[in-house]
């Protein structure tokens, strides 16, 4: 089968797992009904839309006082998940079949028993596509997968009975798996395009949905997701949640397992990819993250570090917390609408008793920790990538931009052991920095976290990722700091542009790019960073942001 039909063929094999009467009789242009839930609002029935819009707690607390069962829920996300599909081509795997088995074996020990099964019973999560389950395939972005299974294991280093370890732990938990979701290839891409979809973002299908966990970002922001596993390992949890407007962790190294996940250069340690919860409500993100680390995944997984859940490291209150902001890099100006929303989010917190500290810039450039994360993916000059599109003939998809960004050459051994030396170098350089934070706050103690931009605009165009730049990303991944997502404000009309003296050629087409008017009601989304191994710090952080200033409408 040519790479051309192979296209073809899962394209077609996608949609013939949606139900008929799920199907869409006419897929509306982007440029006609560009936000997805605007679009379903006339379409969803009522009974399934006031499910998808309740927290994961909530929908736990129905099914415990029996208001609600499992298959209800299911369905709601699996009928969702099919529309958001058709519209966004978010999605790779489709296993409906297989959920609604799930859920009525929860509902029938639910009626046997009185109880739930665990603390995610019933509850539909979504996996990025390297997440693997029994008998579903894993393609990593590729089109070989779907041609052999043999090219399968190649690529994915998989067979039929895969795994993943943090599959089997939620799994145990009583949640529901029932789709996983698109790729970039090799996923070494801030925009999720392969040969067979581009994945559009839901709250504005003619822009991107970020990458390379798009098909999450893009499934969660358009409700056929409550819950999803991303990945990251220079902004792919975060980008794509920055551009869907939800919390998005990216915790320290093996701080959850990522035993058994697939992955592109899978043997590359020295910054490692992680794995971590994607989620609409920043309660679900926490329960998540718990459960997990309360399954002690350090004694299935030897990479996993054995830190216990931590609730002492729980903030209570956000009154006498010292927290940093750095509105921008001094390298890359983020567009209006995140500078006002850093300002506004700093003027709430003061009015709260945090003491806010103004970061004028980075103790290092973050262009530099960047470049070395590019090195890392660029060291065999994509050798590994170049040899699994050939597998099936397909060529590189036009948004594969990482090779104009990478030398054209192998690394040397000596080159790649300095890599390992520059990382230790620049988290030596940070951390002294934070360590020195004690002489800017007013009780004298070190910064307890700092907010900063989670990205340099609020969406762009497809096609159009180098333009932008990613400045905001790929350091912290270096750094290896705990982090997650906030959305705090939407785009207004009037955050509007201004005149300003440009730091070079890039700031500057960065900065032009911005056009009010095609970004209105965006999602304007924020990082929040914490030390390394500080998520329960972190989350809790996030929580208290959310409860005590922006709300669920945001920062107005």
């Amino acid at each position: 089968m040519s790479y051309l039909e192979t296209i073809t063929a899962k394209q077609q094999s996608l949609l013939s797992k949606i139900p008929r009467e799920w199907l869409l009789e006419s897929i509306p242009t982007p440029e006609s009904e560009p936000n997805v839930n605007d679009y379903l609002l006339s379409i969803f029935p009522a009974d399934e839309q006031s499910i998808i819009e309740k927290s994961a707690t909530e929908l736990l607390q129905l099914q415990a006082a029996g208001k609600l069962t499992a298959t209800e829920i299911v369905r709601a996300y699996c009928h969702r998940s099919a529309l958001s599909h058709q519209l966004t081509s978010c999605l790779v795997e489709i296993f409906y079949d297989e959920a609604f088995k799930t859920a009525k074996k929860l509902d029938e020990y639910f009626e046997k028993t009185g109880q739930l099964i665990g603390p995610l019973h019933g509850i539909p999560i979504s996996l990025k596509d390297q997440v693997n389950l029994p008998n579903i395939t894993t393609s990593l972005g590729y089109l070989a997968p779907f041609q052999s299974s043999k090219y399968e294991s190649i690529i994915c280093n998989k067979t039929k009975d895969t795994e993943s370890y943090v599959a089997q732990i939620l799994s145990q938990a009583g949640c529901v798996f029932y789709v996983k979701t698109t790729v970039p290839m090799a996923m070494l891409s801030n925009e999720t395009h392969s040969n067979i979809s581009q994945t559009l973002n839901a709250n504005d299908r003619t822009k991107s949905s970020g990458g390379s966990s798009g098909g999450e970002g893009a499934l969660l922001a358009s409700y056929g997701s409550i819950i999803g596993l991303g990945t990251d390992i220079g902004g792919s949890i975060r980008i794509p949640s920055v551009m869907a407007g939800i919390f998005g962790l990216r915790s320290s190294s093996n701080r959850l397992p990522y035993l058994n996940v697939s992955n592109s250069y899978e043997n590359q340690t020295i910054v490692c990819s992680v794995i971590g919860p994607m989620c609409r409500y920043v309660t679900d993100l926490q329960l998540v993250f718990r459960i997990l680390i309360n399954a002690q995944p350090w004694i299935g997984d030897p990479k996993v570090v054995p830190i216990e859940y931590r609730k002492s490291m729980e903030v209570s209150s956000l009154e006498g917390l010292n927290v940093g902001v750095l509105r921008w890099d001094g390298e890359l100006m983020p567009h209006p609408p995140i500078l006002r929303a850093i300002d506004e989010l700093a003027d709430n917190m003061k009015a709260k008793g945090v003491d806010v500290v103004s970061i004028s810039q980075p103790p290092i450039k973050h262009s530099l920790l960047g470049q070395l994360l590019l090195n890392l993916y660029g060291a065999d000059n994509l050798d590994e990538v170049k040899r699994f599109a050939k597998m099936s003939g397909e060529p590189l998809p036009s948004s594969f931009k990482i090779a104009s960004e990478i030398q054209d050459r192998h690394a040397t051994l000596e080159e790649y052991f300095a890599f390992a030396g520059l990382k230790h170098k620049y988290q030596q350089i940070y951390d002294e920095f934070w360590n020195g934070t004690n002489e800017l706050t007013k009780n004298g103690k070190m910064l307890d976290c700092y907010i900063l931009p989670g990205y340099s605009c609020t969406g762009w165009t497809n096609g159009d990722n180098v333009v932008i730049g990613n400045v905001y990303t790929r350091h912290l991944n270096v750094l290896d700091y705990s982090v997650i997502t906030i959305p705090v404000s939407k785009v207004k009309e009037t955050d509007v542009s201004f005149e300003r003296e440009f730091v070079d050629e890039k700031d500057k087409a960065c900065w032009e790019y911005y056009d009010v008017k095609k970004y209105v009601g965006l999602p304007v989304t924020l990082q929040l960073v914490c030390r390394r191994y500080q998520e329960e710090k972190c989350i809790s952080i996030a929580k208290l942001l959310m409860q005590e200033i922006i709300g669920k409408s945001g920062i107005v």
